[in-house]
């Protein structure tokens, strides 16, 4: 059992849990605010392993500042409530999301995956790698806001690549994590490539497969791909993610930006201006959210 107040917070229900902890909604008493509390799980908050492990990712986190990354309030190391509070976000990630709606229309899974790159170039400028992208933690807010969030697995790549180490999401490790080379933002890339991919089939790519089958389909990407209704949409599309899932880093988008750049001449070929509204507007179709429409309206769908 856990207290109902911790540090300033008072618990008010369980969202989730990982790995490291759970997450809790809580209500900040000092200013009335609705946060995420991540707490330690019981058997770590003595563990000087795990408690370093999760100060690494406090320090990583409390350097991000940007409005497509979740928001680093405070943190606290002191056993046995060890614990970082974040921003809550009312919304869905997009692992949910996916099981919830299948194939994501190709205009919106363009405007979610760039402006994911937005947070995520963000990062990559701070000298970070973020190594634990993945569609859980991507959440979609209520007002059509793309946040990324979890920073546990972070790493500065000029003091720790990760060389040697098994480490990432199975299914979301670019080629060279499962050789074990160093991790580069190339790896990053590689993975909101696989996010966008995974958004225009409404599937995982690679589940339940072992290492080895993993790297022999990761040779053929990408699969399968929908028909957008749109010839030179489609034949774009490929070729973009051909670029993001290429088996070697030097040869994918040399940066987030870049990404962001080709996932934009998709959108602007229907004049989509603004990507959150256009989100929005798509979630409001399929009753992801209550707010009122969205504008000015937008083409979201290609017909």
């Amino acid at each position: 059992m856990i207290p109902n107040v911790i540090g300033s917070c008072e618990i008010m229900e369980l969202v989730g849990s990982g790995g490291l902890g759970e997450v809790y909604r809580a209500i900040d008493k000092k200013n009335g605010q609705t946060v995420a509390l991540k707490r330690l799980h019981d058997k770590y908050q003595n563990n000087p392993k795990l408690l370093g492990l999760f100060h690494k990712e406090i320090l990583m986190h409390a350097q991000v500042s940007h409005k497509h990354c979740v928001k680093f309030i405070a943190a606290d190391l002191t056993p046995p409530h060890a614990h970082i509070v974040t921003e809550f976000i009312e919304g869905i990630n997009c692992h949910y999301l996916l099981k919830k709606i299948g194939p994501i229309p190709p205009l919106i899974a363009c405007s979610i995956v760039l402006d994911l790159l937005q947070g995520l170039d963000h990062i990559h400028c701070l000298d970070m790698i973020h190594s634990d992208l993945t569609p859980a933690n991507i959440i979609l807010e209520v007002t059509g806001r793309t946040v990324l969030a979890d920073f546990g697995l972070s790493c500065k790549q000029d003091i720790e690549n990760y060389e040697g180490m098994t480490v990432g999401t199975p299914g979301y490790q670019a080629p060279e994590r499962l050789t074990h080379d160093p991790m580069t933002r190339a790896a990053d890339i590689y993975n909101a490539g696989i996010i966008l991919h995974e958004m225009l089939i409404g599937d995982r790519l690679f589940a339940n497969a072992a290492p080895k089958e993993v790297l022999a389909a990761m040779k053929n990407l990408p699969q399968r791909l929908p028909s957008t209704g749109d010839a030179e949409v489609d034949e774009y599309l490929k070729k973009m993610l051909k670029t993001a899932l290429h088996m070697n880093p030097q040869k994918r988008f040399p940066s987030a930006r870049d990404f962001m750049f080709a996932l934009y001449q998709v959108l602007k070929a229907y004049d989509i201006r603004y990507t959150r509204r256009a989100i929005l507007q798509w979630m409001i179709d399929v009753k992801l959210t209550t707010l009122p429409p969205a504008e000015p309206k937008q083409t979201i769908y290609i017909r």
